[in-house]
Parts: structure tokens; C-alpha cells; sequence
């Protein structure tokens, strides 16, 4: 058998509704060359870890199956880089959570295609259609352009986790080798694969659909990490970290675009932990004067949520 060329590490953590169809979007694949599954399952309490030893016996030439007893994510270990990865045999790397699924059966052939032909791009990602199964919100489309193009340095650092849906992306496996101490600041591989991918080449987006992204389901990011106040003060936090270990190993290129970042980061975290005091004297001296000023009257407010609102308005004048 020929070493496959292209590894998918599907993660899955209490997916048992979705599982299944996350796997058949990835077997569907039509591709003229080998391929490999590493399907993560970190301690689910529901029939996960079942039906993820279903297929893998159905097969067990192309599913490697990672069945934990005790979970991993909880401990602050990036499944990806630490675990899924280091098996990998391919030279190309495609990610998905359990609760989406690709929906082009070109999806692996068409990003290897590209990758093979263009070796100055170290990750590549697609357009994604968004889902809410949860509400009545009708579906949409989360395009980066409405052409194929190369993505800009500014809008990688200043976009963060609304960039690219990572079931969307391929990125080289040799970004993974000798990964620096920061990237594994956060857990959140939204941000922290497309910063790590700077290091390695440029980053390309494909004007294709091809996966869909499930909003907010339950036992999703959203839900465990945003929703809660505690895990969003921590999460906010560890971004803080990895920006700020990445703006010292690329010497401060692009330090104007990562302190943008972080000033907004920032502000959220000090409004959302305002009887924190350890961490309003840590955080508020790295803001600059002028978010320094604004971080003051979002708190005479004192409500995270009007400064959230004012946030998203920006976000959809100036897209960061």
C-alpha cells in the first residue's frame, strides 16, 4: 500500500447526532490517491467512541481510530499537534470536527491539487456554508473574497477565528515540524494554525463551497468556551499569549497588526473580568492610550454587552 499523501484528523467530542455524518463526508472523498483518518474521540460519555469503532472496523485500512479514557481538551492539550498529528503519514494535513461535514467530494483532491502546484502556500481553505440548527436563522455562505486570492498578513493576524472554518483548510504537515512553544498557548486552532502557517509560506484562499460548518450545537466551542464566562476569560487570555509569543519570533514584523488585535482582546477581557483586579493591573498597562481612554467609558457603562454591540458594528464597517 502506498503512503497516503493526504492525513484528515476529525475530532469528536459527544458528537454521537453528527458523527456519522462527519465520517461518510470524508469517505465519500473522490480522490485518485491514498489517503488515511485519525478520528480523535477525547472521553465522549455518549456513543461517540461506538460508533467511531464501527467504521473503523468497517475500515480498517483508511481509520486509525483515538479513543481516550480520560479527556485531553479539558487538561489544555491541542489534539491536533499533539496527538493526531505526530501519527500522520501524509504530506498534507485536513482538519474537521464532528459536528460539520465536507458536502464536495473533490474537496481533498481539488486543495491537493492546488498545494502541489503552488509550493510557496503553506495552508490553503475554502468557502464554508453556516448552519443553525438551532434556530430559525437561515443558512449563509462565509466567503474571505468573492475570487480566489492570496490572504493578506493584516487580515490573518486582525480576522483571528473568523478568518476560516478550519473543516474548510489543508495545511502542509511540515508546518507542524518544530512548532514553537507559543503556538500551543491556545487551544483555539482557528487562530493559532493559520499564525503558525505564516511562518512556513503564504496562505490561499479557494473561492469553492465545499463543508459545512454546524453553529452552535450543542457541546460545541460556542457553547463550552464562548457561552461561559470563566472559559472565555481564559481563552481571551491564552490569545493574548499567542500573539504575543508570535510577534516575538517573527521579530515584530507585524507587531502593528498584532497590538490592534490585542487591544481589543483586552478591553473584552477587562470588561468581562471587572472584580479581577490581578488582571486589570497585568492587562491594562499593554493597551495603548487611546484604547486605554476607550476601555474607560465602555466601563462607566459597566456592561460587557453594550461594548460587544459597539464591537460588531465596527467589525462590519472596517471587517476587523
Amino acid at each position: 500500500m502506498k503512503e497516503p499523501l493526504v492525513s484528515v484528523s476529525l475530532v469528536a467530542y459527544n458528537q454521537e447526532p453528527f458523527i456519522r455524518k462527519a465520517i461518510e463526508s470524508v469517505l465519500m472523498q473522490d480522490v485518485n490517491f491514498q489517503y488515511e483518518i485519525f478520528i480523535h474521540d477525547d472521553a465522549s460519555t455518549d456513543n461517540t467512541a461506538d460508533i467511531i469503532l464501527e467504521y473503523a472496523e468497517k475500515f480498517p485500512d483508511v481509520i486509525t481510530p483515538i479513543i481516550q479514557t480520560k479527556n485531553k481538551f479539558s487538561r489544555g492539550i491541542e489534539i491536533n499537534a499533539s496527538i493526531t498529528i505526530p501519527k500522520a503519514k501524509g504530506k498534507y494535513i485536513a482538519f474537521l470536527e464532528a459536528d460539520d461535514y465536507w458536502i464536495d467530494r473533490k474537496k481533498l483532491s481539488y486543495q491537493t491539487s492546488f498545494l502541489e502546484s503552488h509550493p510557496n502556500i503553506s495552508m490553503c481553505f475554502t468557502a464554508t456554508k453556516h448552519i443553525f440548527p438551532s434556530s430559525e436563522t437561515n443558512s449563509r455562505l462565509k466567503r474571505y473574497r468573492n475570487k480566489d486570492s492570496i490572504v493578506a498578513s493584516k487580515d490573518i493576524i486582525l480576522k483571528g477565528g473568523r478568518l476560516v472554518d478550519m473543516g474548510a483548510a489543508m495545511v502542509r504537515r511540515s508546518v507542524f515540524v518544530n512548532i514553537p512553544d507559543w503556538y500551543h498557548s491556545t487551544q483555539i486552532w482557528d487562530i493559532s494554525v493559520p499564525l503558525l502557517s505564516m511562518l512556513h509560506g503564504q496562505i490561499q484562499y479557494l473561492d469553492k463551497v465545499t463543508s459545512v460548518y454546524r453553529y452552535n450545537t450543542p457541546g460545541s466551542w460556542t457553547q463550552t468556551n464562548v457561552k461561559n464566562r470563566h472559559h472565555r476569560i481564559v481563552n481571551l487570555q491564552n490569545t493574548i499569549k499567542l500573539l504575543e509569543g508570535f510577534d516575538e519570533s517573527t521579530n515584530q514584523n507585524y507587531h502593528k497588526f498584532i497590538q490592534k488585535n490585542k487591544n481589543s482582546l483586552i478591553i473584552e477581557l477587562l470588561l468581562l473580568s471587572e472584580n479581577y483586579h490581578k488582571l486589570f493591573d497585568e492587562y491594562y498597562s499593554k493597551l495603548t492610550d487611546i484604547k486605554k481612554f476607550e476601555y474607560k467609558i465602555f466601563n462607566q457603562f459597566g456592561s460587557f454587552h453594550i461594548w460587544d454591540k459597539y464591537r460588531q458594528i465596527v467589525r462590519l464597517i472596517t471587517g476587523y
